[in-house]
């Protein structure tokens, strides 16, 4: 790492070495203030640097931080890939300020951050940038989505990665029409990827995506529900026969969130330090995402995937399927008095301004 931050390794890579570390006085972030007269922020992340949310988004954010931080007394200590926990963590690292920032998945903490799942329902994102543009500003002090569910959490999102283009991507016989994926297999995400499973009649398998590889050599689960950028470091195009192209079944959203307890701490000048690495960092991520998107699809031909073009006959078929998949989640997160419709409501407004600024088709 450069001169002002500093990179750690946990012993052991545990949770506990770096909770025991705060909790026993060893330097939680008012501590390191007061013994280094700046205030530095504690970042774990749970992606590795080679992912293209670390070389697009989060190489670029420490980056600019590093050249800018130090002249409004502002420092940073990064934990990596997963050395404090792993993506379900994160929201209680935040509330418990074991870190002061972090990436938040909501596919993987839907019951503590259901609305915030709203970025990756099926039908709706058109490409990485916009979909984030519009999740972030969904997001925003004073939105509903931001006073419902995130202030209640302590979390402000500062900037946001987007993975897109969740396919179906299987073994034996293609997939051309959601009829065809009935009764398979299905490895999912969770969260809004979970019922786009059942929606097309499949049967969902929750298992890490580092076991697919072999759950699909082994033939216990038929294809997973996923963007072809995230099997691309896993070799999945060696098992993998056939993935949809253009289904559009929902995307994996991250938000890179800080502590709204740290942030009120923060002085207007620190503040505006880290919008502006956000600002880069978004604007880096999105842009790898489209580049890595594209190379992942090519190394999946190069593998002998066959890739299954969706025409405008099929992309009603599979559009009528993101439809119910996007009124259910508004409806049940109604039935216990959450304003899904409402969020929904919003994000489609904000995706629909996104569209118009950086001129994305629909």
């Amino acid at each position: 790492m450069d001169r002002h931050i500093r990179q750690r390794v946990l012993a052991g890579g545990t949770v506990g070495v770096l909770i025991a570390a705060v909790l026993g006085g060893c330097g939680g972030p008012q501590a390191e203030q007061e013994a280094h007269g700046a205030t530095v922020l504690r970042i774990g992340d749970s992606f590795p640097a080679t992912h293209p949310i670390g070389v697009g988004g989060v190489t670029p954010f420490l980056e600019y931080l590093d050249e800018h931080g130090p002249e409004a007394g502002l420092e940073v200590e990064y934990f990596a890939n997963g050395q404090v926990g792993d993506q379900s963590d994160m929201p209680a690292l935040l509330r418990k300020r074991v870190v002061d920032m972090a990436p938040v998945s909501p596919a993987y903490v839907g019951t503590e951050l259901p609305l915030s799942n709203v970025g990756d329902l099926p039908g709706l994102v058109p490409d990485a940038c916009t979909g984030a543009d519009a999740v972030l500003a969904s997001m925003q002090e004073g939105t509903t989505l931001f006073e419902e569910e995130l202030a209640p959490h302590g979390i402000r999102p500062l900037w946001v990665a987007l993975v897109p283009d969740y396919e179906l991507l299987g073994t034996n016989k293609p997939v051309l029409t959601p009829e065809q994926a009935a009764g398979r297999l299905l490895r999912s995400t969770g969260g809004v990827a979970d019922r786009v499973v059942d929606e097309v009649g499949a049967a969902g398998v929750s298992m890490p995506l580092g076991e697919l590889f072999e759950a699909l050599s082994r033939g216990t689960v038929d294809g997973t529900v996923a963007s072809p950028v995230s099997i691309a470091s896993y070799k999945l195009g060696e098992v993998l026969d056939f993935a949809t192209d253009g289904a559009r079944l929902g995307s994996f959203t991250v938000t890179f969130s800080i502590s709204e307890t740290t942030w009120d701490t923060l002085t207007e000048e620190q503040r505006e330090i880290l919008l502006a690495a956000s600002r880069t960092a978004q604007e880096g991520v999105c842009r790898e995402m489209v580049e890595s998107g594209e190379t992942a699809v090519q190394e999946m031909r190069d593998q002998g995937v066959e890739l299954i073009e969706i025409g405008a006959a099929e992309r009603a078929q599979w559009d009528a399927i993101a439809e119910p998949v996007r009124e259910g989640w508004a409806e049940d997160l109604e039935s216990i008095g959450r304003p899904g419709r409402q969020v929904l409501t919003e994000f489609e407004q904000e995706l629909e301004k996104a569209k118009r600024e950086r001129g994305s088709a629909s």
